[in-house]
């Protein structure tokens, strides 16, 4: 990869990645998001991406420059992948993440309910999911932003599970103060 040589180089470039590569990163894409709105949409991001690093090859169709730009779409497309499934995660209330959970034991992180349930939390757990769950934080990272071990952090996501299954069973007595206090 060499510097860019002038501006109508450098667009003279990325047009003809564009028209030689567009179909092969689509593909690419979509092999790894399974999405056709997603894959076009990676193809747009790859190609941003190569435009603002000033991308630039003597040689489009050379083997490097294939290389690089099959690269960055790979990239791109976990970046992708990774985001929405971090969207898209469940949140199991179930001791055992090998079994699969009953209906009422399992919700989206999403869900306005198990949102609700979070904030009715007390303190010191409703901390460490946040962490772990709006956050999307590492146990490692969660016992380092709120100053305890990564033994505790464990423990008290254990514990907070166990007090939201109960609380979708209707078998835990929660204090509304406290959602009302994180929601002022």
């Amino acid at each position: 990869m060499s510097k860019k040589k002038s501006k109508n180089a450098e667009v003279s470039f990325i047009e003809d990645c564009y028209r030689l590569y567009e179909q092969k990163m689509y593909h690419v894409a979509y092999r790894i998001l399974h999405d056709e709105s997603f894959a076009e949409d990676a193809v747009h991001e790859a190609f941003i991406r190569m435009m603002k690093k000033d991308v630039f090859f003597e040689d489009a169709e050379s083997s490097d420059c294939k290389r690089y730009i099959i690269k960055v779409i790979k990239n791109v497309s976990i970046n992708i992948y990774n985001k929405n499934k971090r969207k898209n995660e469940v949140i199991y209330l179930s001791d055992r993440e090998d079994e699969i959970p009953y209906e009422d034991e399992r919700l989206n992180s999403n869900d306005i309910d198990i949102m609700e349930y979070i904030s009715y939390l007390p303190d010191k757990y409703y901390d460490v999911v946040d962490c772990l769950i709006n956050k999307n934080l590492s146990v490692k990272e969660t016992a380092n932003e709120i100053g305890i071990t990564e033994v505790n952090v464990r423990k008290r996501f254990e514990r907070a599970k166990t007090m939201l299954r109960n609380m979708v069973k209707g078998e835990y007595d929660y204090d509304e103060r406290k959602y009302r206090e994180r929601n002022a």
